[in-house]
């Protein structure tokens, strides 16, 4: 049997608002993260740019994976609580009907969060483009409440529909799904004709479902400010390598004028000097000043060539590091050239074996 790739993360609704804005060169988006990238990817852009799309891409899978693990273990919660307050459920429920539309909904219910918890990168998707399934399971919950009561444990279960809701949808979502959650338990409640009970006593639960929804929409807030900082502070980050790699370019190049053609060129000043001394005098001598003159014009010919190379070399290495795409063979055959044209010594270069 062939092995399958691993699925990639669900990606939540605000993050899949994110994906479709634009953000400009360099920056990866939260769709990108759910496609495999492409081959040639290391091979295109510079490497500020392959950073940046690295370190972003990073950051969102563990947004992603964050949201995915803090809702598996809401659902294994939920596995739990649902698995101790089914026996209580379906004993208190009346023989008949209400015997199966109970025993039918802890199955539902129960199974539904077994899948999301065992399977959350097929399922989890599912879930989130349709908030609707979350309100059905809610609804559906009702049914075991009714049966076992506000004090079972299944009142724990109904928390956790809240806090789902602002994991996944945020404020909007966790406000609906919460007083959806609230007002079925102060219904079970008034069925139960606890009325007599204290005030402070029955919006205990509703109050916690309330309080649970909040707490998932804040924790769905900072995660994504979290990953929004992490991505600016990748950015800076990423700007001020590009600035530092920029002042060792001048640096190295500072560096190389001075120990090549600036030392060249005092040498040019110097040979100048002398054969102006010498052409200066009562009776100058010739073969002198012609040998004055060659070595001022060697001297010139190799700053000339010096300065050349000096270029050469910051053509061939920009400041994003040496070409992936440079040829040595080319550039040593070109060197070659290069040194019998300025030497005038006969050079040849014969490459052997496989391509460099």
């Amino acid at each position: 049997m062939p092995a399958t790739a691993p699925r990639p993360p669900a990606l939540p609704p605000g993050w899949e608002r994110a994906a479709r804005q634009p953000h400009g060169p360099g920056t990866a988006t939260a769709g990108d993260i759910l496609r495999e990238p492409p081959a040639h990817a290391a091979a295109t852009g510079t490497g500020t740019d392959t950073a940046v799309d690295t370190d972003t891409e990073q950051s969102l899978a563990l947004q992603v994976r964050a949201v995915q693990a803090m809702c598996r273990h809401v659902f294994a919660f939920r596995l739990a609580m649902i698995a101790l307050a089914a026996p209580s459920a379906l004993v208190h429920a009346a023989p008949g009907l209400a015997v199966r539309l109970v025993g039918a909904a802890v199955v539902v219910t129960f199974m539904g969060s077994y899948v999301l918890f065992r399977d959350w990168e097929r399922f989890g998707p599912l879930l989130l483009r349709h908030p609707t399934l979350l309100a059905a399971d809610t609804v559906l919950g009702a049914l075991p409440l009714i049966a076992a009561g506000p004090d079972s444990t299944l009142a724990y279960v109904s928390v956790c529909t809240p806090l789902l809701a602002g994991i996944l949808y945020g404020w909007r979502g966790a406000a609906v799904l919460a007083s959806l959650q609230s007002l079925i338990l102060l219904l079970v409640q008034a069925a139960e004709q606890n009325l007599h009970a204290h005030l402070a006593q029955a919006a205990l639960v509703p109050g916690l479902c309330l309080i649970a929804g909040a707490a998932g929409a804040s924790q769905r807030t900072l995660l994504l400010r979290f990953g929004a900082a992490t991505r600016a502070l990748t950015t800076a980050h990423a700007r001020l390598a590009a600035v530092e790699a920029v002042s060792e370019e001048r640096a190295r190049l500072a560096r190389d004028m001075h120990d090549s053609v600036a030392k060249t060129l005092q040498g040019v000043a110097l040979a100048a000097d002398a054969l102006a001394a010498t052409a200066g005098a009562e009776h100058p001598d010739t073969a002198r000043l012609r040998q004055q003159a060659d070595l001022v014009a060697r001297s010139a010919r190799r700053a000339a060539t010096e300065a050349r190379e000096l270029l050469t070399d910051l053509r061939q290495e920009p400041h994003g590091g040496p070409s992936p795409t440079t040829d040595l063979v080319a550039s040593l055959i070109a060197e070659t050239h290069a040194f019998t044209a300025r030497t005038g010594l006969p050079a040849v270069c014969h490459p052997a074996g496989a391509p460099v």
